[in-house]
């Protein structure tokens, strides 16, 4: 009787993924907000050993994009001498300049070259040409706002944002919640996320780049108002914010919001969470016409406006 061995065979991970998930790993890290840029300049090189240079730039831009606010921060004091020392500037500038990066990618990739000393008054820009669509339900007591716009260099996959806006009390215009919607063909993302709503009844209205620009920094301004802090989501995906409704042109009446005034609101006032809470476990308050407000027990209260960022397979 032949004997045959057991061959053990190890997991195919790609390398980009294996590189992606040891990056979230290092700054997922609590202390890595409070390290100084030669501690991460190590820990990224830790990381990136063995990694082709293309690879690098892109999984550290993609896992920076989503880590927490403190810890971009110091990643960014150390960032453009790491890719200076690492030779990396010329693949940072060659992928930008190729439009190689994902749009969303681009403003940060800008950032970092100029900050390396690098002239980036000819690289092109990705934010400037990336606005897809928008469109709104608003019924004078809550709004939904749909902001898409390119996410690839061909312009055939999209992802966006969806914001809740709610004009009673305590909140009076304010951003009640936002979604960052996943990268998809612009055909999947408009079923699911617009014309969803046209099956209950309320279809969405489409709306031009600077009319949603207009209607998110007033409620931007009604957050500082009401003193409610952002919500969570917006504050920890705020470079697509910047880069894709910032970045959109002004209407004559468009209010004035700087990146510092919405570091501000990302860190002053009340939690929008726990507000949002409150509302669902206690009860919400409701203005009338007449200006009068009446108090809406949890039990009894129609919360499924709230329910607009439903998702399906």
């Amino acid at each position: 009787m032949s004997k045959h061995r057991q061959k053990h065979t190890r997991p195919n991970i790609a390398p980009a993924a294996l590189l992606r998930a040891r990056l979230e790993a290092l700054w997922r890290d609590p202390a890595a907000a409070h390290q100084s840029a030669e501690q991460i300049e190590a820990g990224l090189q830790t990381v990136v050993t063995g990694h082709k240079a293309e690879s690098v730039i892109n999984s550290v831009l993609s896992v920076f994009s989503t880590t927490r606010p403190e810890v971009q921060a110091a990643v960014e004091n150390a960032l453009p001498a790491w890719l200076a020392r690492q030779n990396y500037v010329d693949t940072l500038e060659s992928l930008l300049g190729s439009r190689q990066l994902p749009a969303d990618m681009q403003p940060i990739a800008r950032r970092w070259l100029a900050a390396t000393g690098r002239d980036i008054s000819g690289v092109p820009t990705g934010s400037e040409t990336s606005f897809h669509s928008a469109y709104e339900f608003d019924d004078g007591s809550q709004a939904a706002v749909c902001v898409l716009w390119y996410s690839n260099p061909q312009r055939n996959r999209v992802r966006g944002f969806q914001f809740l806006l709610d004009y009673n009390p305590p909140w009076d215009g304010s951003i009640k919640d936002a979604f960052l919607l996943p990268d998809k063909p612009p055909r999947t993302l408009i079923r699911r996320y617009v014309e969803t709503w046209e099956a209950r009844g309320q279809a969405m209205t489409p709306m031009e780049g600077p009319e949603v620009k207009r209607k998110l920094l007033r409620a931007l301004l009604s957050n500082r108002s009401a003193n409610i802090r952002l919500p969570e989501l917006l504050i920890l995906f705020r470079e697509q914010f910047f880069d894709h409704v910032l970045s959109l042109p002004d209407l004559p009446d468009t209010p004035s919001v700087t990146i510092d005034e919405f570091h501000t609101l990302s860190q002053a006032g009340q939690s929008a969470e726990s507000l949002s809470h409150f509302e669902q476990t206690v009860g919400r308050r409701i203005r009338m016409e007449d200006g009068k407000e009446l108090f809406i027990d949890a039990s009894l209260a129609n919360l499924a406006f709230d329910e607009f960022d439903g998702d399906e397979d």
